[in-house]
């Protein structure tokens, strides 16, 4: 009778252990965006009423979790003996961790972090923010002659600043880098250019400045450089890369990505994955377009860099722009136009409808009309050899007609009387 007594007593004790032990039950969401302010809720048992000297603790880009020194430094939102809110900082997928005193207990659950958003200081979130660096309200991308003197490559980092103008609303523009400069963030221009010392695929440098107004700090990125190795064979195309060559426009979504405030994260599918040795899936390289998570992490970063409220050292916010498409900068558009050469247009003067005659390679592809000013007044899609363009709604004046592929362009100079 002692004996079973005993064991009994054992086995409640056991019990009441297991009941009243430190555990986490759950994390939501399991996806999640990390610093951008997003809340990570913690369930579980016997966190502790108050949070005193305990923390959460998150697998980082090191390959280690966050000690106690970062982690108690976060932003906790509330800490009760079966919750915790964070907000979501910097971190990798993987479990996350809960330390209490001498006790560690780990999620069953892996958190998985989709896109990062890299800030100055995690509590409160400070940024070094993107500014008007063009004087229109944007930031001008100059290409090295290299770049856009070559048709096919142009139109690859066109098309890839389009995804992110269309995409999240940042103000690029690119243009021709006219003056030969040496590719130091010392010119203060942006720049998009191939390096031959580079040792690695890409490279994105940038150099930050402050501005104190008061009491107020307020961070920016001044200029920045996106690189690329010239002993690369680089696809600049779409779709899959062919073997042996490695996707110029994947990898420019990467160091792009940098520009606007992404950090790395070791999710495969990301374009922030920071390394492309080792290609996860066909369905990766393939992929033409930025992912959700990154949408959605550098529309926030884009949305503070248009609506700070400081204003010093000649600091102005990012504008919004009208049509995502106009990716090319006024000087690049005007130089653009008068020096390339025309195509088959009639009437011409025109009284208010014009066609013209392509040839092939452009069906598919979409012209732009541009005032005399360089401003994109019209665009349509070229879907036959003649096209018919309607001008009603346009005051009389001076015309360019803009048609481009990866391979070949041609612009018309006409009237409207």
């Amino acid at each position: 009778m002692f004996k079973k007594l005993f064991i009994f007593s054992l086995t409640l004790v056991s019990l009441l252990n297991n009941v009243y032990a430190q555990q986490i039950f759950s994390i939501s969401p399991l996806n999640i965006i990390g610093g951008k302010g997003d809340v990570l809720t913690i369930s579980g048992s016997s966190f502790g009423e108050v949070r005193n000297s305990s923390y959460v603790s998150f697998y980082n880009e090191q390959g280690t979790y966050t000690d106690a020194d970062v982690s108690r430094n976060f932003k906790y939102i509330s800490w009760s003996d079966s919750e915790i809110k964070i907000e979501m900082p910097v971190a990798y997928s993987n479990k996350i961790k809960v330390i209490k005193g001498e006790n560690s207990v780990e999620s069953s659950e892996v958190l998985k972090v989709m896109a990062n958003l890299s800030y100055r200081n995690v509590n409160p979130l400070t940024y070094d923010l993107n500014i008007d660096r063009n004087g229109s309200g944007g930031i001008t991308w100059y290409l090295h002659p290299t770049y856009w003197d070559n048709p096919e490559i142009r139109k690859a980092i066109a098309d890839v600043v389009i995804e992110f103008r269309c995409k999240t609303g940042v103000n690029y523009v690119i243009e021709r880098l006219n003056e030969e400069v040496p590719l130091s963030l010392a010119e203060g221009k942006h720049i998009i250019s191939p390096d031959e010392n580079l040792e690695i695929v890409g490279y994105n440098a940038r150099q930050w400045s402050s501005c104190i107004l008061g009491s107020e700090t307020f961070y920016y990125n001044e200029t920045q450089l996106l690189q690329f190795d010239t002993d690369v064979t680089w696809f600049y195309g779409k779709g899959q890369a062919p073997e042996g060559t490695s996707k110029f426009r994947y990898v420019l979504f990467h160091e792009m990505g940098h520009s606007l405030g992404l950090g790395h994260v070791n999710e495969e599918g990301q374009s922030m994955y920071p390394t492309v040795n080792f290609l996860p899936s066909d369905n990766w390289s393939a992929r033409d377009v930025i992912t959700d998570a990154e949408e959605t992490a550098i529309e926030y970063f884009v949305n503070l860099c248009q609506n700070f409220s400081f204003r010093a050292c000649n600091i102005n916010p990012m504008k919004a722009i009208e049509n995502c498409e106009a990716v090319y900068g006024q000087k690049a558009t005007l130089e653009f136009l008068e020096n390339q050469s025309a195509s088959v247009v009639f009437p011409n003067p025109t009284m208010g409808t014009f066609y013209f005659e392509v040839n092939n390679i452009l069906i598919g592809e979409k012209y732009y009309v541009f005032s005399s000013l360089g401003r994109e007044v019209l665009n349509g899609l070229i879907e036959e050899k003649k096209t018919i363009v309607f001008l009603d709604s346009l005051p009389t004046g001076i015309y360019f007609l803009r048609l481009e592929s990866a391979n070949a362009s041609s612009v018309i100079k006409f009237i409207k009387k």
